[in-house]
């Protein structure tokens, strides 16, 4: 088979990757502290056109791409009016909440500030967020509602690249992103949430794009297939 069928067949994989991507942000367009992501593609291997496969050619011949990553943006959405009693806020783009997983206690940071009180085993009432993780304070301790003032801590990394999404809205941190940082000058708005950074208009162009991307890609595969169907013919 000719390596056109297979390089947009891949070609076709990958923007079906990438139109998941853009189908996520867009089904998240509206939910608290959300941030956008982008599919990164890489090339495949190149191979050399009649020449030695050592030798430094200046004809090659690729073999497509493939989706090596998905970047997130982090930079702050709008500030939304609620009113509510536990809603939080980071203001700017740097900083997360941190939660913990009560059945883990595993260790994870999220923007989205709609905190609530639940009670916990211990009858003692608690901090927690949407999907009832504990919220933590400065001292990444569960913080306990008893009619005392609190601050849920701010945590921030060096290096934000590669961090793992964990789901509900929530970031894993790996090696490369170092230990949280506390942010001790963090400001907090309360009674208001972050909405979502993502840009729809943005969304709608790149969701034009892709769809014609893959559909070139498919008509590639089509029309390569019709060459080889012509050729078997001709023998």
């Amino acid at each position: 088979m000719d390596i056109s069928f297979y390089t947009a067949g891949v070609g076709a994989k990958a923007q079906q990757a990438k139109l998941d991507v853009i189908a996520n942000n867009m089904a998240n367009a509206n939910t608290t502290g959300y941030k956008s992501q982008s599919a990164g593609f890489e090339d495949l291997l190149y191979s050399n056109i009649r020449d030695a496969e050592a030798a430094d050619s200046q004809l090659k011949v690729g073999s497509g791409v493939r989706v090596e990553k998905t970047d997130i943006n982090f930079s702050s959405g709008g500030m939304m009016p609620t009113d509510g009693e536990y809603d939080y806020a980071i203001v700017g783009d740097d900083g997360f909440f941190a939660v913990q997983n009560p059945a883990t206690n595993e260790i994870y940071y999220t923007r989205s500030g709609a905190f609530q009180q639940s009670v916990a085993k211990d009858g003692k009432g608690y901090l927690v967020n949407s999907v009832g993780d504990f919220v933590l304070d400065e001292n990444l301790k569960k913080i306990e509602l008893n009619g005392q003032e609190f601050k849920p801590g701010v945590f921030d990394f060096n290096v934000k690249d590669g961090m793992l999404l964990a789901g509900d809205n929530l970031y894993s941190p790996t090696q490369k992103n170092g230990q949280a940082i506390l942010q001790k000058d963090a400001v907090l708005s309360t009674g208001y949430l972050e909405a979502s950074n993502v840009e729809v208009s943005d969304e709608m162009v790149k969701l034009i794009e892709s769809q014609r991307s893959y559909s070139l890609a498919l008509k590639m595969v089509q029309t390569s297939n019709e060459v080889e169907e012509t050729i078997n013919n001709l023998r």
